[in-house]
């Protein structure tokens, strides 16, 4: 049975949101341990604003992410994690991209606009990292992540650049990190078995 219910957050992206004119973004995550495995699960969105060479492309979306950690450090009273786990991940977002067509022979620019206002995909993950209780029900911790087969829907209009989530769609694999805060609600301890003489 379950002892607790951990919930924290991602620090990097709360940093990125406030640092940056290009990014948006926030993410929950959690985890509730069955012995030395956790079910986890993540939910987050984000929105991207990238400036390219003849034009711009933005997109805005949500994503979630379920998935099991195995923790090797076995039956740590203070449920501190070194982890290796796995992730399947889902995305729905809008998109839109505007850029300028230069012809050549005196002809003028035009500018084009496109845009998938649908679009949703998915991917795995390989996860691994830690969980340190720092005091009391505080844990810190980070997450690294290898992101691998994302699929895209609904973008019929231009191929999907980014999404949110995963990262560029074209990077296969692409690489994700988290550093995150969390706190636990334990409802229940740990039996502590006699030891035999």
């Amino acid at each position: 049975m379950p002892t607790g219910l951990r919930v924290g957050t991602d620090l990097i992206d709360i940093g990125k949101t406030l640092s940056s004119n290009t990014f948006t973004g926030w993410e929950i995550n959690g985890d509730v341990d069955f012995a030395n495995y956790y079910l986890t699960v993540d939910a987050g969105a984000w929105g991207k604003d990238i400036l390219l060479k003849n034009g711009d492309y933005h997109n805005s979306g949500t994503y979630n992410r379920v998935g099991i950690d195995i923790n090797f450090l076995g039956s740590d009273p203070d449920k501190n994690m070194f982890f290796l786990g796995f992730r399947f991940g889902h995305s729905v977002f809008n998109e839109s991209v505007n850029y300028i067509n230069t012809p050549q022979h005196f002809f003028s620019p035009d500018t084009t606009n496109a845009s998938n206002p649908n679009a949703s995909g998915h991917w795995g993950e390989l996860t691994t990292g830690l969980r340190v209780k720092v005091w009391k029900g505080l844990w810190m911790g980070f997450t690294a992540r290898m992101k691998f087969a994302p699929s895209v829907h609904g973008s019929p209009n231009f191929a999907t650049y980014d999404m949110p989530g995963y990262g560029v769609v074209q990077q296969k694999p692409w690489w994700g990190f988290n550093y995150q805060i969390f706190w636990r609600f334990a409802w229940r301890k740990d039996k502590v078995l006699p030891i035999k003489k």
